[in-house]
């Protein structure tokens, strides 16, 4: 039992940062040089090649007449085992994750997405940065390459995927793609086209770009992928036909399809006085501030909180985290219970710096993607992951509502996606962030409250009953779009 705990404890280690466990000061597990590489394609073989054949048998005849043609596009591409380069155009509600979840089932397929909850929609879905070991700072490196070594278990899969599929990937960097084509070619030793693999982009580029720090609209559109050298050699494949209006069978749901592809498309004319576009008359409810927005999207959450299928189905979202936090804030308060506060131990990474920013002032900063230094959770409250603990089941971007609170470790459940109702335990993690000009290290429970989350860390999602705070307006390309793209009516829109 010994062995094998380190067995479990040295994949993860190999899976989350692609270091063996006695990189972290434990004993290494006795096991074969070849078993870390086993162990990567044993978890794309693991699955039921008989139900898959089933489910595809069933799916097929379901797709539209524009999603067949796509689909028999690609199959027709992984049956050549030529390679290929396909970029799918997909405004929300048209079908992508059902088209691409039935190609995710042929073959051995890596299947990926640039946000964490988008990932979780996905059979067998981890983020992009983490599968391909991308720098965190790829968007300063125009010749990076992925941290995978050509005798590793993710190259082995790389290599033998019959297709690479990469969700929402119009957030990421251009950088990172051209990283994995490098990479690729690599790990395959020829200078095809990422190595001849066929690669399945999919996303929208209506909503939101990368996200760069401290950047112009100018350095948003720079770094696109459509700004990519590789960009030349794609084939377009569209999606048009909005799904959601076809089942809903209403011509109100037609009318917001429109009215939401001319948001997309910046058909809407700016306002002269304030450069901003004013929403279509019957586009949404408006409410007059934070409190009416609060009550709209929440309604008698005292009696409610415990029920995670209406908890899942709702979420505020807003352009800056300030807003955020303070949404988040204002919400918990309103639950029943005792408010727990955890602190995190924050130091620098370098100790000759200490002199230079004292504990005090590291505990102060409060850093996108990051916990705060003071973590106030309830029993029942919402939460979401800020790093990959266990993909494809604890992405980063994963909902889960806290159950259970102890010292060092909080038992969760999981709101949304495959893995919707297991339970699982999250501990206190140390984290580094990414682009932060002040090096130092915090260890945290890798969570923050989400009541409230901001437009970008919701792209991907699709919920039921959605709020929008507009106090503070949008601030970048794609954000309104990628926020109205979420909603699947438009009785469950709400503005203030």
């Amino acid at each position: 039992m010994y062995n094998e705990a380190l067995v479990l404890i040295e994949d993860l280690c190999v899976l989350i940062s692609n270091l063996p466990l006695n990189h972290y000061g434990m004993p290494s597990p006795n096991r074969p040089a070849t078993d870390l590489v086993n162990t990567d394609l044993q978890r794309e073989n693991q699955y039921d090649h008989g139900s898959l054949a089933t489910i595809i048998m069933n799916s097929e005849p379901l797709l539209t007449a524009e999603q067949k043609i796509i689909y028999d596009r690609i199959m027709l591409a992984v049956a050549a085992e030529q390679g290929g380069f396909f970029f799918l155009d997909a405004p929300g509600g048209t079908g992508k994750i059902f088209l691409i979840s039935l190609i995710n089932r042929e073959k051995i397929t890596l299947a990926v997405a640039s946000s964490g909850i988008a990932a979780t929609l996905l059979d067998g879905g981890r983020t992009a940065h983490s599968t391909f070991k991308l720098p965190l700072d790829v968007h300063n490196k125009p010749d990076a390459m992925c941290n995978i070594k050509k005798n590793s278990g993710i190259a082995a899969v790389l290599r033998k995927s019959s297709i690479i599929i990469w969700d929402e990937c119009t957030m990421a960097h251009k950088y990172s793609l051209e990283a994995l084509n490098r990479t690729m070619q690599d790990l395959n030793s020829n200078n095809k086209l990422f190595g001849g693999a066929i690669l399945l982009l999919s996303g929208d580029f209506r909503q939101t770009l990368p996200v760069i720090p401290r950047s112009t609209f100018t350095d948003e559109i720079n770094a696109c992928l459509k700004q990519s050298f590789l960009w030349r050699s794609v084939e377009i494949l569209r999606l048009t036909i909005n799904m959601r209006v076809q089942l809903q069978n209403d011509p109100s749901a037609q009318i917001f399809s429109e009215q939401l592809l001319d948001i997309g498309n910046g058909k809407i004319e700016l306002q002269p006085n304030t450069q901003c576009i004013k929403l279509p008359d019957n586009f949404c409810t408006v409410v007059q501030d934070k409190n009416e927005l609060i009550q709209s999207i929440f309604p008698d959450i005292q009696n409610n909180y415990l029920n995670h299928e209406w908890l899942s189905q709702r979420a505020i979202l807003a352009a800056k985290n300030v807003d955020v936090d303070e949404i988040n804030f204002q919400i918990q308060q309103l639950l029943p219970g005792d408010l727990m506060s955890f602190k995190s131990i924050d130091t620098v990474v370098d100790e000759n710096e200490s002199v230079n920013f004292p504990i005090e002032f590291l505990n102060s900063l409060d850093i996108p993607g990051m916990p705060p230094h003071n973590l106030r959770l309830k029993i029942g409250s919402p939460i979401i992951l800020l790093r990959n603990l266990n993909p494809p089941q604890l992405c980063n971007g994963t909902r889960l509502v806290i159950k259970k609170i102890t010292g060092n470790i909080l038992e969760a459940t999981i709101l949304a996606g495959k893995f919707k109702g297991k339970v699982v335990l999250l501990p206190r993690i140390p984290m580094i962030p990414s682009d932060s000009t002040i090096p130092f290290k915090r260890l945290q429970f890798p969570i923050r409250l989400a009541f409230a989350m901001s437009i970008n860390k919701s792209q991907g999602q699709t919920m039921s009953i959605c709020g929008l705070d507009l106090e503070n307006p949008c601030f970048s390309h794609g954000q309104l779009c990628c926020v109205f793209t979420c909603w699947e009516t438009v009785e469950s829109i709400c503005v203030s």
